[in-house]
């Protein structure tokens, strides 16, 4: 397979959760991120070039948990019927100031 990636990626200790906005159900997990996007572990059904919007648990700060609201289109995902979950590429969409940061502070 070839690379297709542009920015390099960086692997998260501790996996963030992350939440559909449109019913504060839980989405998945950050697996690790980059300064476009992220990879984001589920066991949901995905579809590719959909916009998806989502929260993530921002917890670079010790004193407080944030929630940072953010867009993302899945570019691709991995995973058939037969595993329980799903690996998936998120493009970040017009990525506002926190999310920047956060992943700043990861990557």
């Amino acid at each position: 397979m070839i690379e297709q990636r542009k920015d390099a990626r960086t692997h998260l200790i501790y996996y963030l959760r992350v939440f559909d906005r449109a019913d504060d159900s839980l989405f998945g997990h950050v697996v690790d991120v980059s300064s476009t996007g992220m990879l984001i572990t589920c066991d949901r059904e995905l579809s590719k070039n959909h916009q998806y919007q989502l929260a993530v648990e921002d917890t670079t700060l010790m004193d407080r948990l944030d929630v940072i609201h953010f867009n993302a289109e899945c570019k691709w995902y991995s995973g058939d019927d037969h595993d329980l979950l799903v690996d998936g590429g998120f493009e970040l969409i017009n990525p506002s100031e926190p999310i920047a940061e956060m992943i700043a502070e990861y990557h």
